[in-house]
């Protein structure tokens, strides 16, 4: 029993997996020895930390980088990359202190968690002092809003304040520290609340969607075979020709950026705008495009019948703007915001039925699959630390402002849609997958309004939006992933607690570097890009209209449009239940209602073209002998 109690920790590369079900072959590498847990989670922490340093320094001050957006974060990909071989030739001189594959796999995915919860403190901070600087813009603020926030939640400090935005100050004092560590350490509470949930919910769920439904956690396959064993795509003519390619149009873009005179090669996120069009078309502008190498090489792992659907559905929602322009006379919101009007809100609508549609197809085989595959948690364990988790983050919440039915419709909601997200990313694969202002604090409005929500309700909704802007960085996508790339590779408590230590290193580092840039430069004087300025004035930006907006309860139209959503997405999987050769799919329809879709439809329909000619005249073989290409699009973008 001694024995198996170390071995908990072990970094293994066993081929057993939960339950006796077997890894795919090839997949584990037999090592010998035990890890050093502490030793390994400090190498994670401080390359989770120097990642988010550099990703939160570079997208504040310069307004660069975000890779987050990305399922498959760059910043990551390259670290691997650049530890791989240092490990190989560490391996070769000193074999006592090399990394084993396990070890490599776990540091890749502590970045990729504390990447998520960086960018989550980047919106976090900017809402902290942000309504005490600018309450003199707006009346409605200085009288509804500042009585309504709890001080232990924000920075009211005026000298806090004041060096935030102007710079030019000493942060290391404990006077000037002293304002930021309460809503540090509350909101901090939240954060490892949410962390807790996905870890719970994760190891609950993972032996069903593994090996019961057998998704296939596509973006896996990219770790993993750069730190395999046998490399084979490496060798291969057409991954050079690829890597050479991507690599060879970012390296003239950066040319371009120190000499203007050399040509850029336009391939990133661009628009256009139609010239002559009246209404209702002009609905139609901006148009967004892109043709990013990365994407199309990892667009080249999904199915057919997903990127068709992405690129039919973005068309849809584009002419549904044009007919609510013509219907209601002037679109609610800009278009460069989202797809068109009323699309945020039927993704919602979309992600929740999936998750529904995927949780009624599992009804009563839940104790079937706990019993033959043994959840990577014990399920009491599991479920005491889901509700510890929601406890954390109801009582935070109350203090915020909302009442307690109203936070437990947030959790409920929240949840529902990172989930839904995590079982896309793990059964699909998309380039990018989130909602942008879309969930949960904008459904709560929809369904309640101001008269249900009041002021105290609505200012909660403000302080909240960090939670929910964007959810590419939410932890459960990344957690459910690291499960499934760890497995046979890592011990389950190696691995949660390297999730757990990631996601909050992350989100000190983040935090801290905010701070550091703005007592020494201001984040109002123009030395860097005003990001978290933005970011500040988009959380509470909707405090006042929604205070005077003339709809004071339930938003029938949102509502209507969430239920479409929903509708359309349950149909569309019930036509694909019984007819098998069905050309649309839910999760296009889903992916296609969000902002990421409009620089994933473009290189959906090339990617498309190219993947249905491999396979109509090269078949599977075919399908092979290219693949080599596509990864050295995507390797060669990222390096």
């Amino acid at each position: 029993m001694a024995d198996r109690a170390g071995l908990d920790w072990a970094v293994t590369e066993s081929s057993a997996a939960p339950g006796g079900a077997s890894v795919e072959a090839g997949e584990a590498v037999p090592t010998k020895g035990r890890v050093r847990p502490l030793a390994i989670l400090g190498a994670g922490a401080a390359l989770t930390a120097l990642n988010a340093i550099w990703m939160t320094y570079t997208e504040i001050a310069w307004n660069r980088g975000f890779p987050t957006i990305l399922s498959l974060q760059y910043n990551m990909v390259f670290a691997l990359a650049l530890l791989t071989p240092a490990n190989a030739l560490l391996r070769r001189k000193l074999p006592a202190l090399a990394l084993r594959r396990g070890e490599l796999l776990l540091l890749f995915l502590m970045g990729t968690v504390g990447n998520g919860t960086a960018i989550m403190a980047e919106y976090l901070v900017a809402i902290l002092p942000y309504p005490y600087h600018f309450a003199s813009t707006d009346l409605r603020w200085s009288e509804d809003l500042l009585p309504e926030l709890p001080k232990l939640l924000t920075v009211s400090d005026p000298d806090a304040v004041r060096a935030f935005y102007a710079g030019n100050a000493d942060l290391w004092r404990w006077a000037a520290l002293r304002p930021w560590l309460p809503p540090f350490l509350a909101w901090g509470l939240l954060l490892a609340g949410v962390v807790c949930i996905a870890i719970s919910l994760s190891a609950l769920v993972y032996g069903q969607v593994r090996y019961q439904e057998r998704l296939p956690f596509p973006l896996i396959q990219i770790p993993l075979a750069m730190t395999g064993e046998r490399v084979g795509f490496y060798r291969a003519p057409l991954f050079w020709i690829g890597f050479t390619l991507a690599a060879g149009v970012d390296v003239v873009n950066q040319l371009h950026m120190i000499n203007p005179t050399i040509p850029e090669l336009t391939v990133k996120r661009s628009a256009i705008r139609l010239t002559g069009l009246e209404r209702p078309w002009v609905a139609l502008n901006p148009i967004f495009y892109s043709i990013n190498p990365f994407l199309i090489g990892l667009e080249f792992l999904m199915p057919l019948d997903l990127l068709w659907s992405v690129f039919f559905f973005y068309w849809v929602a584009r002419f549904q703007g044009v007919v609510i322009e013509l219907l209601m006379g002037e679109q609610r919101v800009p278009a460069g915001d989202m797809v068109a009007a009323f699309a945020r809100e039927q993704a919602v609508g979309a992600l929740l039925a999936l998750l529904f549609f995927s949780f009624w197809t599992m009804r009563g085989r839940w104790r079937e699959s706990w019993r033959k595959y043994r959840p990577l948690v014990p399920i009491a364990r599991a479920g005491m630390g889901a509700a510890a988790g929601t406890a954390a983050i109801l009582a935070v919440l109350c203090l915020a402002g909302m009442s307690l039915p109203l936070a437990a419709f947030f959790v409920a909601v929240y949840i529902g849609v990172t989930l839904s997200l995590a079982r896309i990313r793990a059964q699909y694969g998309p380039p990018a997958a989130g909602l942008l202002l879309a969930a949960p604090g904008p459904v709560l409005y929809s369904i309640l309004g101001h008269d249900g929500l009041g002021a105290r309700g609505l200012s909660s909704l403000s302080l909240t939006h960090w939670l929910g802007r964007e959810l590419c960085g939410s932890p459960q996508p990344a957690t459910l992933e690291g499960f499934a790339l760890l497995e046979g590779r890592c011990s389950p408590r190696l691995t949660i607690a390297g999730i757990a230590l990631g996601a909050m290193v992350g989100y000190a580092a983040a935090f801290g570097t905010i701070l550091v840039t703005a007592y020494s430069q201001g984040m109002s004087t123009g030395k860097v890009a005003g990001v978290e300025a933005w970011f500040g004035w988009e959380a509470y930006k909707p405090f006042s209209s929604r205070m005077m907006d003339a709809v004071s309860g339930p938003h029938l139209d949102s509502l209507m449009a969430m239920g479409a959503g929903a509708a359309a997405t349950l149909l569309l999987q019930a036509l694909r239940t019984r007819l098998v050769s069905f050309p649309l799919h839910p999760v296009g329809y889903a992916i296609s209602s969000t902002w990421v879709s409009s620089f994933l439809w473009s290189t959906a329909i090339i990617t498309w073209t190219i993947k249905s000619l491999v396979l109509r005249y090269g078949g599977l073989r075919g399908y092979y002998r290219v693949a080599p290409f596509f990864w050295g699009l995507l390797l060669g973008e990222f390096l």
